[in-house]
């Protein structure tokens, strides 16, 4: 057994490791290792220590695989560490996936151990541990999220399951980021705590507030011309699974079936809207197979078709737009669609006067009098600072009164506050036939307005009312 040559021994007395087993998975690239090695052998030598091999596993399989007769070998002292470390060790020049590189991770922090908070500047024994680490060339930040990710999976899905497999293929593949599955993982551990801490249904009841856990379709409760002001904002085509079911708006197969059930949803609206009220409509235009196919207009236009005059279009440009990658700009724009049912709308823009609004961002005009809004609305300064969420302190609320808020597309306030105070007045009464978590209702209240709103989800509903309780304090809220 001569440690410093190459001696060539018979495959058959070798035994693979263990460790390096459980440690890295079969690579891609193996079948074209072992045609390789079908034609012109093994000249790197397998590392083998007490007849284990230690480096060249592969090769070893290969070998045994091919029948081959003798492999070289490079016979190494016994070591004074770990199995699983020195088959960390000895794998630092393969080509690893996520799983792997996490699998080394935690053999190495097992065996150099670092405490949070410790200075390894003033302790050359945990300097040394953390440089191991280093080894695996890999961020903390990743490896943190890989870390959250496998606690993640783990809760959710146990030890050994066809799920739990699923998640690492994805990780592995890299066809999906490590952010998304992260974010898919705590999604679903909040969609199962709130199965047992969301009842079926929820129904919020005041004289100023009410909200229906109901589809907007057949709106029964409300009388023939009892609403001044609709507005509202649609799940948008193919960008957001709201949980509801397979028939929710938004997730239909094409854009016509889209389209023809927003009119479908429209229809009652008609009916309930004062004859001079005013319908608002935001909507956003998604891409689609690399284009845009004008949703947002094509909308509009069918609107006109079943009777609604379109008065005005109102474009929403935001601070933060969503980055896109395309060849295509930016887009920071949102659509606001202004219908009535007639010529003699009710429209009043005398609060513009009182509005500190000195870079004309919402209003154009030299003068009080001639004071008017805008079509472009840019909200970067004092209104509107984010991308439209206006969900975080609603969140922590929400986890307050034991439940996870799942939403996180509302519009800002200032949106539904433009609507209602041009086209009501005090007193009116204001609907949202997606109420999601009543953006618009806090608009009304705010004004004094009263609010009506529809909404599939008990989720959102409870939300609501979590909302809306700080606008109803004379109230004794009545939800069932």
């Amino acid at each position: 057994m001569n440690q410093k040559f190459v001696t060539w021994i018979s495959p058959l007395k070798l035994r693979g490791s263990d460790e390096v087993s459980n440690l890295y998975s079969i690579p891609e690239n193996y079948e074209s290792m072992r045609e390789n090695i079908s034609k012109v052998g093994i000249f790197t030598p397998l590392h083998v220590i007490e007849g284990v091999v230690v480096s060249g596993n592969l090769r070893l399989r290969i070998a045994k695989e091919l029948g081959l007769k003798l492999v070289p070998v490079i016979f190494l002292p016994k070591q004074n560490i770990s199995a699983k470390l020195m088959a960390v060790s000895y794998g630092q020049q393969r080509i690893k996936k996520y799983s792997e590189i996490l699998k080394e991770y935690e053999i190495l922090e097992a065996e150099y151990p670092v405490g949070k908070g410790c200075r390894t500047d003033l302790n050359p024994e945990m300097k040394k541990n953390a440089e191991k680490k280093k080894s695996l060339n890999i961020s903390k930040s990743k490896i943190y999220k890989l870390k959250t990710i496998k606690a993640l999976a783990k809760e959710l899905y146990g030890e050994e399951t066809n799920s739990l497999a699923e998640i690492w293929s994805q990780i592995d593949s890299e066809k999906t980021s490590l952010n998304s599955i992260e974010k898919g993982l705590k999604r679903e551990k909040v969609i199962r705590e709130n199965a047992i801490n969301i009842p079926s249904e929820y129904e919020l009841m005041t004289d100023r507030a009410k909200v229906y856990n109901k589809s907007c379709e057949n709106m029964s409760e409300l009388a023939d011309n009892s609403i001044a002001c609709i507005m509202t904002s649609p799940p948008y085509f193919g960008m957001r699974d709201y949980g509801t079911g397979k028939d929710q708006r938004g997730l239909e197969r094409d854009i016509n079936e889209y389209i023809k059930g927003l009119l479908n949803d429209f229809k009652d609206c008609s009916r309930v809207l004062k004859d001079d009220g005013s319908l608002w409509v935001n909507i956003n235009e998604p891409v689609i197979d690399g284009e845009y196919y004008s949703i947002s207009h094509q909308f509009a236009i069918a609107m006109r078709k079943e009777g609604w005059k379109l008065n005005d279009e109102i474009v929403w440009i935001k601070k933060n737009p969503v980055f896109t990658q395309a060849k295509r700009s930016v887009r920071s724009h949102e659509y606001i669609f202004h219908f009535v049912k007639s010529s003699k709308y009710s429209y009043d823009v005398s609060w513009l006067r009182g509005l500190t609004d000195p870079n004309d961002l919402i209003s154009y005009g030299t003068s009080a009098k001639m004071s008017n809004l805008i079509s472009g609305m840019d909200f970067r300064d004092t209104i509107i600072r984010t991308n439209g969420n206006n969900m975080n302190h609603l969140r922590k609320d929400c986890k307050e009164q034991g439940f996870n808020l799942t939403h996180s597309a509302g519009y800002p306030i200032s949106i539904p506050l433009i609507a209602i105070l041009t086209t009501s007045k005090v007193g009116d009464t204001i609907l949202d036939i997606y109420s999601g978590t009543s953006t618009t209702g806090e608009a009304a209240l705010r004004t004094k307005r009263k609010y009506v709103g529809y909404e599939t989800k008990p989720e959102f509903v409870m939300a609501s009312e979590v909302r809306l309780r700080k606008h109803l304090p004379e109230e004794i809220l009545d939800a069932a």
